[in-house]
């Protein structure tokens, strides 16, 4: 993985194109937002580099939505996490709010907050924007075994002041959700690239969880 001190000036070029590609107001202060808030120390998984990572599975979509749909989703994708404490349950709203104080009246605006929002991963299905960001945004439930254990050893670190067995209950439950749905992913292309290494990998860290020195 590269090091944020070789990632940011690659997004940050990228942010400047795209910023003044749909004329949003304030782009640098946009952008020192998201580079200062992604590093913070603390924030092990939900960082600079998960944005890099969705960014990447957007640019490989097949079929993105063109226009507005598709630059409301870039633009939700650099702000879904922005903030971000797992302590709190409204960093999506407090995301929403931030990328709101920036752009407020842009024609951007209300589709992008909603697709942060649709981040809390309670209902998208029928909603095709909806549908890719959180699909993107559980990608990596379905990486390589590998890749993934670092994602749940980085989780398990963003929450290191829950105790051990507190944790194991939660996060088992959290992951016993995604498996008893139907379907993890809302697109065909989502279940098709993740959904079965998705299912292996939920699999295996439940049992991780129940069995540490396994």
């Amino acid at each position: 993985m590269l090091q944020n001190d070789s990632i940011l000036p690659l997004l940050e070029s990228r942010w400047s194109l795209f910023a003044n590609r749909t004329q949003l107001p304030h782009p640098h202060k946009m952008w020192d937002a998201i580079a200062t808030l992604h590093t913070s120390p603390e924030r092990t998984y939900h960082n600079i580099h998960h944005v890099a990572d969705c960014l990447e599975k957007f640019d490989d979509w097949p079929d993105k939505p063109t226009d507005s749909a598709r630059d409301a989703i870039e633009l939700a994708i650099w702000f879904h996490d922005i903030i971000y404490d797992s302590r709190r349950a409204d960093n999506e709203d407090s995301s929403a709010a931030l990328l709101t104080h920036f752009i407020r009246g842009h024609a951007l605006e209300t589709e992008a907050i909603a697709l942060i929002m649709a981040t809390e991963h309670k209902e998208a299905s029928g909603m095709r924007s909806e549908e890719i960001i959180c699909d993107i945004d559980l990608s990596i439930l379905g990486a390589t075994p590998e890749t993934y254990t670092n994602y749940a050893t980085a989780i398990r670190s963003e929450y290191d002041w829950v105790d051990p067995e507190t944790y194991q209950q939660k996060r088992t439950q959290v992951l016993n959700n995604f498996l008893q749905r139907e379907n993890i992913y809302h697109t065909e292309h989502g279940r098709n690239a993740w959904q079965a290494q998705a299912q292996s990998n939920l699999q295996s860290e439940i049992k991780q969880l129940a069995h540490p020195t396994s």
